[in-house]
C-alpha cells in the first residue's frame, strides 16, 4: 500500500458559490464515512476552492476523489435547477460555455 495525496481546484465560479460549495463539503470531511481511509482538507484560495486529500492508498484515494466530485455536481445542478445564478458561464455538469 502507497499512500496518495493529491488536491482538486474547483474554479470558474463567483466567491458566494464557492463558499456555499465549501460549506455544504465541510460536513462531509468532518464526519467521514471510514477515517481509517484518508482525510480530507478544504480551502478556499483565490478564487479556487481546493479539495485536497491523504488517502492511505489509491483505492481510497479513488473512491474521495469520485465522493466529492460528485457532491460538488449535486450542489452545482441543485444551483442550477433553482435557476440560482452560479457565478459562471460555464454549465455545472460539463463546464461548457452557454451558447
Amino acid at each position: 500500500m502507497y499512500p496518495v495525496t493529491g488536491c482538486i481546484g474547483v474554479e470558474g465560479f463567483d466567491n458566494k458559490l464557492l463558499g456555499a460549495l465549501l460549506e455544504a463539503l465541510e460536513a462531509e470531511a468532518r464526519n467521514p464515512p471510514d477515517p481509517s481511509r484518508g482525510e480530507v482538507r478544504l480551502e478556499i484560495h483565490n478564487n479556487t476552492l481546493r479539495i485536497c486529500l491523504s488517502a492511505r492508498d489509491l483505492s481510497a484515494a479513488r473512491t474521495l476523489v469520485n465522493a466529492y466530485l460528485s457532491l460538488v455536481a449535486v450542489v452545482l445542478d441543485a444551483v442550477a435547477a433553482a435557476g440560482g445564478d452560479n457565478g459562471s458561464e460555464a454549465s455545472p455538469r460539463t463546464g461548457e460555455q452557454a451558447s
